[in-house]
Parts: structure tokens; C-alpha cells; sequence
């Protein structure tokens, strides 16, 4: 008991030693946020680099040198053709270029050079594909977060094309003159002589990671219904079909990936018709 009795003196004291420090660290977290907080509209008017940042030398690739070195494994890394990855570009140059904000800069901001619209549509399909962030960033010499910026932006600039919808007038669904055109071509493709189908539908997991606990309050599903067990994956269910030239018509990704394809079809708005 004695000797019990001359530790806890000691025992408390470090105890207070550590109470104290976790106090300070609060503070101090509580004072870098509000740091923070107070200098954020300051940060609104900074136009290019941080001052005192280093810059990483780094070298623009040509989307057709880059082609040429992946050789026979080009298809595979890009999903597509050199010609469909040009076509897109000129699809979507415009909106690239609105989106970046590409012009002529002032010197200094961009010391590796502009980043061309290409490189940028080219970076986003390879990282579309599955591509590691890191390869595509020393394969077309850009940063990490100019990799981000531009899938982001691509997605935007798609999104907002015309050309691009699924259906005219930017529709969710086919019209009924584009129906019965499908059908005829399903038709003619038919060995059995069907004559009333307009899509071919399918079902495909869409990977993603696990979704917070306030992502799951907020959608008010749990963390599970994300989880397909035979895949284990997380994700969300894809629904999609495709006319008689296998251009996409439809699209739905608004259920969990353990739903199944028949319940994510009957209670989108297009099964319930």
C-alpha cells in the first residue's frame, strides 16, 4: 500500500501533463480554423501559383506521341480509336476551351505552358479507363490535381454539348417516330421477326468506395445497400439500353449496387409507364 501510495502523486500528475497538452493542440486547431476562416476572402483574389511555391518541371506529350509509344495497347488503354478520340475533341473544343478559360495568360502563371484541350480530354479518357492518376500525370505532364480538373471539366463539357444527348432536344427517353424507327431496325436484325423492341437493356456495377456515414444520413440508406456481395464491390447500379445502331438512349444511376436489375427497371419513370 505504501508504495501504491507514493506512484499516484505521479500518476495524476501525468495525467494533468497530458490533459493540458490535448487542451493546447484544441486550441491551436481551433485557432488555425479560424485563421483560416477570417483569411478566406483574401485567398478569392489569388490568380495562379502559390507564392513561394516550387514548380515541378514537367514536359506537354502530344496525344498522338503518346499513342505511338503505347503501340498495339493503345485501344486498350483509351477504349477507343485515335480517330473517335479526335472526333470527340472537336465535338467538345469549344466547351473545352469555355471551361478552362484557356487564353493568352500573363508571364509567370503557367511555367510549364497551357495545357492544350486535348491533352486534357486524353487525360480524362485514360483515367475514365481506369488509368493510375500517377502514370497519366508522367505520361501527359501535368499535376495531380490537373488530372482532377480535368476529368471534372470534361464531364461538364459533355454534359453541356447538344450534340451529345442522348436524344433530341435533350429528351430522356426516345420519341415515338424514333421508336418505331428502332424497331424496324431490331426487326431487320431479328432471325425471329420481332417487331416491337426499341432497346436493348443491361445492368452493369458502377465501382466506387464506400460511402460515409454522412453520406448514407443524408441519402437515408445504409452503408450496406452499397455492397454487391457477389462482386464485392461498392457502387451503384447502371441501367442502360441502346437502339439498333447500339447508340445509348437511355440511362438511369439512381439505385445502390445491391439492387437488382428488374427492381432498378420497374421503378425508374420509364418501367412505371
Amino acid at each position: 500500500m505504501p508504495f501504491q501510495a507514493s506512484r499516484q502523486p505521479c500518476h495524476l500528475q501525468a495525467l494533468l501533463k497530458r490533459q493540458q497538452r490535448r487542451r493546447r493542440e484544441r486550441l491551436m486547431v481551433a485557432a488555425c480554423v479560424l485563421e483560416i476562416v477570417e483569411n478566406d476572402t483574401d485567398c478569392e483574389d489569388i490568380v495562379g501559383r502559390v507564392i513561394g511555391s516550387k514548380n515541378v518541371p514537367r514536359v506537354r506529350k502530344s496525344v498522338d506521341d503518346m499513342w505511338s509509344e503505347l503501340g498495339s495497347c493503345a485501344r486498350k488503354a483509351y477504349r477507343m480509336k485515335l480517330e473517335t478520340l479526335k472526333k470527340l475533341h472537336s465535338i467538345l473544343e469549344p466547351l473545352l476551351k469555355e471551361e478552362f478559360n484557356v487564353k493568352d495568360r500573363a508571364r509567370g502563371k503557367t511555367p510549364n505552358g497551357e495545357i492544350p484541350t486535348i491533352l486534357r480530354l486524353s487525360a480524362a479518357i485514360r483515367f475514365f479507363a481506369g488509368g493510375s492518376i500517377y502514370d497519366i500525370m508522367l505520361s501527359h505532364g501535368m499535376g495531380k490535381q490537373s488530372v482532377y480538373n480535368s476529368a471534372y471539366g470534361v464531364v461538364d463539357a459533355v454534359n453541356n454539348c447538344p450534340s451529345l444527348d442522348l436524344n433530341e432536344g435533350g429528351a430522356k427517353f426516345p420519341s415515338h417516330d424514333e421508336q418505331k424507327v428502332s424497331a424496324d431496325g431490331f426487326r431487320a436484325k431479328s432471325g425471329a421477326d420481332f417487331d416491337k423492341i426499341i432497346l436493348a437493356l443491361d445492368g452493369m456495377l458502377i465501382w466506387t468506395i464506400q460511402p460515409t456515414k454522412k453520406d448514407c444520413k443524408y441519402l437515408k440508406m445504409g452503408e450496406r445497400v452499397f455492397h454487391c456481395y457477389r462482386k464485392d464491390k461498392y457502387g451503384y447500379l447502371l441501367l442502360a439500353g441502346v437502339d439498333h445502331e447500339c447508340r445509348f438512349r437511355w440511362i438511369d444511376i439512381r439505385h445502390p449496387s445491391s439492387t437488382s436489375d428488374w427492381v432498378g427497371w420497374s421503378s425508374s419513370d420509364v418501367g412505371k409507364e
